[in-house]
């Protein structure tokens, strides 16, 4: 799991904390939510430094987050700054306003997108994408 968190990247501490759920998940419990998702998101995001990293959520088979590309082929690509993915995570911030207002990029299947917030919320019941 350690290997998942990047020095200035605080969007990467969340996304160890969506690692540390998803283990912790039961079978049951980890086949509801790759039943309910059933995509591979990957996230590209930037920090104020201008450096970049890239996470890859699995919900489509093994149920896994991995920093960098996963094994399997991402379904959606969303990119977007290291503090705006901290607030898509925690529900400050409106997923649909953050990709009308240009601050959320996404490539692939855009309808997928919107089951993200099935996935935030295994860690945090008041995100909201």
């Amino acid at each position: 799991m350690s290997d998942i968190v990047v020095p200035g990247f605080k969007s990467s501490e969340l996304i160890a904390e969506l690692s540390k759920a998803f283990e912790n998940f039961n079978a049951d419990e980890k086949a509801k939510l790759i039943k309910q998702v059933n995509g591979v998101f990957q996230f590209v995001i930037k920090n104020s430094e201008g450096k970049e990293e890239v996470f890859t959520v699995d919900c489509k088979k093994e149920g896994t987050v991995v920093r960098g590309k996963g094994s399997q082929k991402a379904d959606a690509i969303l990119s977007l700054k290291d503090g705006d993915f901290v607030d898509l995570a925690t529900g400050k911030l409106n997923g649909q306003k953050a990709y009308m207002g240009g601050k959320l990029k996404i490539k692939g299947q855009i309808m997928l997108a919107m089951k993200l917030d099935n996935v935030f919320k295994a860690v945090n019941p008041t995100a909201k994408l």
